[in-house]
């Protein structure tokens, strides 16, 4: 007998749920198991797994849908992200993680979203919202593969900090294009100049925001911690604040995902240092690398779900020009990368850096930069009212597709080849 819950006006197949999260899991275990003698990262598995289910109509109820992926995985994955990563680190990488999140990160999009209305007439404001689902990389493929070859920690460390801080840029910045663009639709939205400032204005409140109320959050839990030894309610109160800051960071129109990051690194360092026994992090680093895991198994099993390529060719929506539009965003994305990641091998030639990234390591972060669930979600949580949605929809399953099979199955041949960059 199935149990079904109404919330407003749908019905929730609970049992439903569960049959597909033990499905899933098992998935996920046997594709562990296969990879790991073919000596591949499982997450990009999993992802080819995903796919093969979307063309053989396994499971075709599940689905990737935003709200799946920014209140439910989202969160613990972010939160889990930070609390395992040292501020010492950060602290001697800041540059080049600024470097590439920050002034790359909106070159990138500048270049992305001018190629587009250049080359196929996307209007102005349109190319910008897509140029910003397609900013946020997604390093997790990479990273379980840089701990299986003992690839240096500073590299990992730059690339890990990069995608952490990019994710809550990006988000911002889609915020702002998205409500330019619906705001187009009433013809409400300001032009010139007037316009720019007002988006400038509301990115800045956004990210500036969420960065204010994560500081608070995760300063207040920590101070909190002090008083409290016991695993289980301290291993609760991490949870309370992934979810809880997100949560509180949403309802107030602020950056969710730069309010966890920042607490997260927070109470990752700062409250940690302080207010936890050695017998409490034990505890929070084994829960949270366990909903890690299983996160990530579930976002790359039903990412590769939802990228089905023939029922993407097969819609009548998916015209010969708009799939003309998808390659180019592929090539512009990986041209935006190149360009992004000379700069950044050049100012690192500069004295403020502690030493110049190699050439060997250019390389690495410039094929590294996949896109992965983050698109996916922004890009499926456009209204349908949207001009071009279909064009946006496309375009970021070209690119996560050619990213996560093509450079994400190449990496591994090319780090072993390249000297001087496992430790």
């Amino acid at each position: 007998m199935a149990i079904e819950l109404t919330e407003g006006h749908a019905m929730i197949d609970i049992t439903f749920i569960v049959r597909s999260l033990v499905f899933f899991l098992l998935t996920a275990l046997g594709v562990i198991l296969v990879t790991r003698r073919l000596a591949v990262p499982y997450t990009l598995g999993l992802v080819v797994v995903g796919l093969l289910f979307s063309l053989f109509g396994i499971l075709p109820e599940a689905r990737l849908t935003p709200p799946l992926v920014l209140f439910v995985f989202l969160p613990a994955l972010l939160f889990e992200g930070t609390w395992t990563m040292q501020f010492s680190r950060l602290r001697e990488n800041w540059l080049a993680i600024f470097l590439l999140a920050g002034p790359g990160l909106l070159l990138s999009l500048v270049m992305i979203a001018t190629i587009l209305h250049v080359a196929d007439g996307l209007a102005w404001s349109t190319a910008f919202l897509l140029a910003a689902i397609l900013s946020p990389t997604d390093p997790v493929a990479v990273l379980g593969l840089f701990r299986q070859l003992r690839v240096n920690e500073r590299l990992s460390t730059i690339i890990e900090g990069e995608s952490l801080f990019n994710d809550g840029v990006a988000g911002s910045l889609y915020q702002t294009f998205l409500s330019l663009v619906l705001l187009s639709l009433h013809g409400e939205t300001p032009s010139g100049l007037q316009g720019w400032l007002a988006g400038a204005g509301l990115f800045i409140v956004e990210a500036g925001g969420g960065i204010v109320l994560g500081l608070c959050c995760g300063w207040g839990v920590s101070v909190l911690v002090k008083y409290i030894d016991d695993p289980l309610v301290e291993t609760t109160i991490t949870i309370i604040v992934a979810y809880g800051v997100y949560l509180l960071a949403d309802t107030l129109h602020l950056s969710a995902i730069m309010a966890v990051i920042v607490a997260g690194l927070v109470v990752g360092n700062y409250g940690r240092s302080v207010g936890m026994s050695e017998q409490t992090l034990a505890a929070v680093d084994s829960f949270w690398s366990t909903i890690a895991f299983v996160a990530n198994a579930l976002i790359f099993l039903l990412v590769g779900i939802q990228l089905n390529p023939l029922s993407l060719i097969s819609n009548p929506a998916t015209s010969g020009p708009t799939l003309l539009i998808a390659a180019l965003a592929v090539g512009v994305v990986l041209l935006a990368r190149l360009v992004l990641v000379l700069l950044l091998s050049a100012q690192s030639r500069v004295r403020l850096f502690p030493a110049p990234i190699p050439h060997a390591w250019s390389l690495i972060i410039f094929w590294s930069g996949l896109r992965g669930a983050l698109s996916l979600a922004l890009v499926l949580a456009i209204p349908l009212e949207v001009p071009n949605r279909s064009v946006l929809v496309v375009s970021t399953y070209a690119v996560i597709l050619f990213t996560l099979l093509i450079q994400g199955f190449s990496l591994r041949g090319i780090l072993k080849r390249l000297p001087g960059v496992s430790q």
